[in-house]
């Protein structure tokens, strides 16, 4: 055995046959070792390698992985430590503990990640939601950019976690392109967000904030942070940038001279803005939808009989550098009073700003499925502000809304479409 190991020691179960149920006689043989049949040698990629005893019957049970390993076809009686080099120590406790107790008792913002890689690889999808679920409850404007960049990798295994990541840096202040942690995520979390249509903040912090990452990328690789050197770290990514929405005066003073942008695409972008024959330009000329007056949300709501008092959620549009969404639920309002579908526009405001309004035109629509139905409208004029972010309220009956002669809802599988159109003026108040 090698010198570096660091051996978990192991000592006797002790009176097992004061012990009535099957959970409580295997969870202490995790910390004994008692009886332990298999060894892995673990994290020799990160450092010190530890060992760790383990049962192969316990792990066959919990684990198809671990099945295949010790009884397939291809397993085989070697009685040394099973190397496992690319999983962090601390990740494979908090496997086992899993795996003996059901529970993890050593979930931090460090490990969860690793953690979450043992669960993929180890086919444990119940674990792999508890690392969800603590990524998502430890997720805030302070750690999204680090846990994007974390979740970017496990994406096909937990895509709940970036999808939330990136809701929040849409809705983030520009604060958060000028950070530290923005110039240290990869490139693909870049990607990420570059390629996003709601994003709030503004072209010229996003190109500033993507030279600042490019140079921080070349200083990594011991590059000189050239123009030629940046644009080659930033790749593709380069043409995610919405440049033809940047004013002249910004062209010119930013991305045009510090060598962002090559003369040729500076040009070009410039005749596209003020000549009649506009060049084709590699970068997208929309603008994103933050900025834009009016929005359209559409929702289905996938069985609207299991509506309940708790509301659900539509994804939301961006529409003036705020978010807006549909929330629906199932409200009733005293014993005699009949249930009804209620429907509500939800903004996102401005935390930061207490004094933020907004006025806002929008005509909501439930669309039915028999195209002889005409749709049930409603049209309002609100201001939006701090104290005021939701408006709605009762819509249809749902005996009305489930009447079969209606025709609202899909018959086959009770499916509900909802769609709102808005339009919103400048918001005012905003720090």
């Amino acid at each position: 055995m090698s010198e570096n190991l660091t051996v978990t020691p192991l000592s006797n179960l002790e009176n097992p046959g004061s012990v009535t149920k099957i959970g409580d006689c295997i969870k202490p043989l995790l910390v004994s070792g008692d009886l332990s049949d298999v060894q892995f040698a673990v994290g020799r990629g990160y450092g010190p390698t530890k060992i760790f005893p383990a049962h192969r019957l316990i792990m066959s049970v919990r684990s198809a992985v671990f099945r295949a390993m010790f009884f397939g076809s291809m397993s085989d009686n070697c009685t040394a430590p099973i190397d496992i080099p690319d999983i962090l120590p601390e990740a494979f406790a908090n496997l086992l503990s899993y795996i003996y107790t059901d529970a993890v008792a050593d979930f931090t913002e460090d490990n969860v990640f690793d953690t979450l890689k043992c669960a993929d690889k180890y086919d444990l999808p119940l674990l792999l939601a508890m690392c969800t679920s603590f990524a998502l409850q430890t997720l805030n404007i302070n750690n999204c950019l680090d846990i994007l960049d974390n979740a970017v990798q496990y994406a096909a295994a937990a895509p709940s976690i970036p999808k939330k990541c990136l809701r929040l840096i849409d809705e983030s202040p520009e604060t958060i392109w000028e950070s530290e942690q923005f110039c240290a995520i990869g490139l693909e979390a870049l990607r990420l967000i570059l390629q996003r249509d709601t994003l709030t903040a503004n072209e010229c912090t996003i190109s500033r904030a993507v030279d600042r990452w490019a140079t921080n990328m070349c200083t990594q690789r011991n590059m000189e942070a050239s123009s030629v050197n940046r644009r080659e770290v930033l790749g593709q990514t380069l043409y995610l940038i919405r440049f033809p929405l940047l004013s002249d005066a910004q062209l010119a003073d930013g991305p045009a001279r510090i060598g962002l942008l090559l003369q040729s695409e500076a040009l070009d972008i410039y005749l596209y803005k003020h000549a009649d024959i506009k060049p084709q330009l590699p970068f997208p000329t929309e603008p994103r939808q933050n900025v834009r007056a009016q929005g359209v949300l559409n929702y289905t709501i996938p069985n609207v009989r299991k509506l309940s008092e708790a509301s659900t959620f539509s994804e939301p549009v961006a529409v003036r550098k705020l978010l807006w969404g549909i929330s629906a639920r199932k409200e009733t309002q005293g014993a005699d009073e009949s249930a009804a579908l209620s429907l509500c526009l939800w903004c996102s405001g401005y935390p930061e700003s207490p004094s933020w309004m907004c006025q806002v035109n929008a005509e909501m629509r439930l669309l039915p499925w028999k195209p002889e139905t005409a749709p049930i409208k409603r049209k309002f004029a609100k201001v939006f502000g701090k104290n005021r972010r939701c408006w709605g309220g009762k819509y249809v009956s749902m005996e009305q809304l489930l009447d079969p002669k209606k025709g609202y809802v899909n018959p086959t599988d009770f499916s509900l479409r909802l769609q709102v159109h808005v339009a919103a003026d400048l918001p005012t108040g905003i720090e």
